[in-house]
């Protein structure tokens, strides 16, 4: 997102919670979990675009949904898993996930970047831009994951710092296997941690 669309899509957003301009959809009726407190809220929730605007009483909206009975939450958030293990495409995974109250995955695909690089996840991201589910990518930090293997792709610490700057939706490195190259001061090991941006997650 530019900045002067992120700086519009947040004066909207301000505007809705201030009652100054309608919201997009109002859900009205339910109880709202605070996940601060554990509380139950009598309360709507008001909704600009992508984004929960406010929660309270008495917002208007272009669209009303009655969850009158009904418990409103925010959905899960899934911080690492591998889709290639679920043998689903990011479609049908997210048919079986959204039902169940995720809404968003932090994949490792180290078994795509092993195959295809970082490539193959770039087309993986893509695919799932279109899913009504979010996904984001930590970068694979072990591709080959050992020398014994046969891999199709091989990404080094200019990989994973390149595509960290480039991909809006990698967020950090994925679980550095390589542990014993870590204990050994490994220099390629070091630099694909020191690649991945100050206060990024590194996963170990």
């Amino acid at each position: 997102m530019s900045d002067v669309s992120f700086e519009s899509d947040l004066t909207r957003r301000l505007a809705v919670a201030r009652g100054h301009e309608p919201a997009d959809l109002v859900i009205k009726g339910g109880r709202v979990l605070s996940v601060f407190t554990g509380e139950l809220l009598d309360a709507d929730v008001a909704i600009a675009g992508e984004h929960v605007a406010a929660v309270g009483p008495g917002y208007e909206g272009q669209e009303t949904f009655d969850a009158t009975g009904l418990t409103i939450l925010p959905g899960f958030i899934d911080g690492h898993m591998h889709l290639e293990s679920t043998k689903l495409m990011v479609d049908e995974f997210a048919r079986a996930a959204l039902p169940h109250g995720t809404t968003t995955v932090v994949i490792d695909p180290h078994e795509i970047a092993n195959v295809f690089g970082l490539d193959g996840v770039r087309a993986l991201l893509g695919v799932a831009g279109q899913i009504p589910l979010d996904y984001y990518v930590m970068v694979s930090s072990c591709v080959p994951a050992s020398p014994f293997e046969s891999n199709g792709a091989t990404v080094d610490a200019a990989d994973i710092a390149r595509f960290l700057r480039e991909e809006p939706r990698a967020i950090g490195l994925a679980e550095m296997m390589d542990f014993p190259g870590v204990l050994a001061r490994d220099p390629a090991i070091a630099g694909k941690i020191r690649a991945t941006p100050r206060g990024s997650p590194v996963e170990t």
